[in-house]
């Protein structure tokens, strides 16, 4: 799953200086050099990253104010580029998620382009539910541990269909083996939802060593996955 950035300016020098981090952090670009045009982008289409010269460009200050109403961008992690105008209160009042100001620096762009992928993959991980099919164990209260097909998983938790006559409630402990790494992930959830046989389970413990495996995972499947999964969400 590719990542996809908008730059809103007229500044080649700031064009160029985000193309160069962004296409080397694997994020496609595009650019709109007025604020009409970046209106037509931001409403037809969805991008994880919107670069905005708020100064520097007629009406830039107004996208920024604007985009968290936009349906398809209300999400995406916004840079505000600054040069003497905009205070850098008002930029993250306004909802920004990073702020820089002119002129521009090339490390400057490297470390707050990193920073920003690091969000937009931390919130994929949160949302996206990777298809799995695997066996999970689970074990609750005082009885033994059950088996369950581990349907999908995500950052925050996981779906499982089970075959018990009643629901199982209060902490549940699970463990399963990630597909393809064979690493086995341990942790603690409580239920979300649960329907026919189906639970929705959300992590509330996982030891650092669990939590970054399932991070490492979740991210390679979400680079390589075409689209978002749509499976019951945990």
């Amino acid at each position: 799953m590719s990542l996809e950035a908008l730059i809103i300016s007229k500044d080649k020098v700031a064009v160029t200086a985000f193309r160069r981090v962004l296409n080397a952090n694997s994020i496609r670009v595009n650019v709109a050099s007025t604020a009409e045009a970046s209106h037509k982008e931001l409403n037809d289409k969805a991008y994880d990253a919107v670069i905005i010269d708020c100064d520097d460009l007629d009406g830039g200050v107004n996208i920024l104010h604007e985009i968290r109403q936009i349906e398809n961008n209300r999400k995406a992690v916004v840079f505000a580029l600054l040069h003497g105008k905009t205070t850098s209160k008002d930029a993250y009042d306004l909802g920004s998620n990073f702020v820089l100001k002119k002129p521009l620096s090339a490390n400057m762009v490297a470390r707050t382009v990193q920073a920003g992928r690091g969000l937009i993959m931390s919130d994929r991980r949160r949302h996206f539910r990777c298809p799995v099919g695997a066996v999970a164990k689970l074990k609750y209260g005082r009885k033994p541990a059950i088996e369950g097909t581990l349907l999908n998983v995500s950052d925050s938790g996981m779906a499982v269909l089970i075959d018990a006559k009643e629901t199982p409630s209060g902490k549940i402990k699970v463990n399963f083996e990630l597909p393809e790494s064979g690493v086995g992930i341990e942790g603690t959830c409580l239920i979300q939802w649960a329907s026919a046989g189906k639970l929705g389970l959300r992590f509330v413990e996982m030891t650092p060593e669990a939590r970054l495996e399932l991070n490492r995972w979740l991210t390679r499947r979400i680079q390589s996955a075409p689209h978002l999964g749509t499976m019951p969400s945990a």
